[in-house]
């Protein structure tokens, strides 16, 4: 073993150059550029997220239908993954800048239009249901292109040794602006009700997305040409495109390895998500809150995860062993939660759990961003998201239904789901391009 973790480094070299960073290029993390992506992505993310959970609130008051609230919560991860390498393409052609602040201002006029009919037509369920279902939609497929746009662009606004730290800041904010939306929307709905909720978080994205307006990001050069220098036709331009970026990931078999990984273990931690309402109250016999209790356990993990992940940065062969041990951390605190069923150990467990993940993903996100050529960055970003994140939603409904057939026997569902994420990371281990590719940044 200790052989094989020698060589890794060398191989690594022969994946490819790291991503060029740009001569003058920022000197400090908390930059003008950078703080401007920042306060745009957690007021946008602010507005994002409330409105969800108020119209999760609102559909269920309407229609009392839970098909119909899994409906619309399905319309706003189907976008992202359906159009994730298309989306990726133009992510590489166009100007991350406007498209990052364009589809946050385009979502605000989005939301306005549904605030305006909350306020004028508030008896006409039909019309407000769907307009629910038009605006989950439309804002999914916004982030569709927005999401990329803004991984992309980080390498060129902070320093390169500063990744992790931006990256942590910038996951950071998102979970705390879902913690204000879980922790303000239903109190609020209570008093003031969903139409005046819905037009604050209108303001909140057409904010975010003129401030946006105002960030610089170094220019790049876009994707292929034709042969001999000839410049195709749209369509057969963006053919090319999206091929070239297939054929780097062909070539890349450590980050292909990866992606792969994480779509396995996606699929199989997914039921263990859906069920832990049933955890919560059936297994350990607590009451409703306390599902709650464990996801912002969980969530505050993560948030310390981003941080200790961005204050210690990892290189080379830690980088490896911080992924890797995140993995099998997380995996191996299902089997202990399972086992150790006093509510105290709970609130310890998931808040190691959500630290683990955290560090990971911060280390994975900034490798992916060291690694791949700025060129083709949106590219490997959306095919990232539909491969991997592509499989929860069908993790998510095979588990629910392996759950029933088996009379909800829930220990036998997360054991299956442990166990088989254990195979995948041991799998992974013996894998030498995987190990060589997390070691090379």
């Amino acid at each position: 073993m200790n052989d094989e973790r020698a060589q890794a480094a060398p191989a690594a070299a022969e994946i490819s150059a790291p991503a060029a960073v740009p001569d003058g290029g920022p000197k400090k993390l908390w930059n003008k550029n950078f703080a401007l992506l920042w306060q745009g992505q957690f007021i946008s993310s602010l507005g994002k997220q409330a409105f969800g959970l108020v119209a999760l609130l609102w559909l269920k008051d309407a229609t009392g239908s839970g098909s119909v609230m899994g409906l619309v919560m399905m319309s706003a991860l189907l976008p992202p993954v359906l159009l994730g390498p298309i989306a990726g393409v133009f992510v590489d052609r166009w100007d991350r800048r406007k498209i990052i602040a364009y589809t946050d201002i385009a979502g605000g006029l989005f939301v306005l239009a549904a605030a305006l009919l909350f306020i004028f037509l508030p008896g006409s369920t039909g019309i407000l249901i769907g307009t629910v279902f038009a605006v989950t939609l439309a804002t999914g497929l916004l982030d569709s292109f927005s999401q990329p746009s803004i991984s992309a662009s980080v390498p060129s606004i902070v320093p390169r040794e500063r990744l992790e730290a931006a990256n942590g800041l910038n996951m950071s904010g998102i979970h705390l602006a879902l913690f204000g939306a879980q922790g303000s929307s239903g109190l609020l709905y209570t008093i003031i009700g969903a139409p005046l909720i819905v037009l604050a978080n209108a303001f909140t994205y057409l904010y975010a997305g003129i401030t946006e307006l105002f960030i610089r990001i170094p220019r790049r050069e876009s994707g292929a040409g034709g042969a001999d220098g000839e410049n195709p036709r749209p369509v057969r331009r963006f053919r090319i495109e999206f091929v070239e970026g297939l054929r780097y990931l062909k070539g890349e078999r450590g980050l292909l390895t990866l992606i792969v990984v994480y779509a396995a273990l996606n699929f199989l931690i997914s039921p263990v998500l859906v069920l832990l309402p049933f955890f919560a109250e059936d297994y350990l016999g607590l009451g409703k809150a306390w599902y709650g209790y464990l996801m912002a356990s969980f969530g505050l993990g993560a948030l310390a995860g981003f941080g200790l992940a961005g204050v210690f940065p990892t290189r080379g062969k830690a980088r490896e062993l911080a992924v890797n041990a995140g993995l099998l951390v997380q995996t191996l605190l299902i089997f202990v939660a399972l086992y150790w069923k006093v509510p105290a150990a709970q609130l310890v467990l998931f808040p190691l759990m959500g630290m683990a993940g955290g560090v990971m993903n911060v280390n994975v996100g900034t490798l992916i961003q060291l690694r791949v050529p700025q060129e083709k960055m949106g590219r490997v970003q959306g095919i990232i998201t539909t491969v991997a994140a592509g499989a929860m939603p069908l993790g998510m409904a095979l588990g629910g239904l392996v759950f029933d057939l088996t009379g909800q026997n829930l220990p036998l569902v997360f054991l299956v789901c442990a166990s088989l994420s254990m195979v995948v990371i041991a799998a992974a281990l013996k894998i030498k391009d995987y190990r060589s590719f997390l070691a090379s940044g």
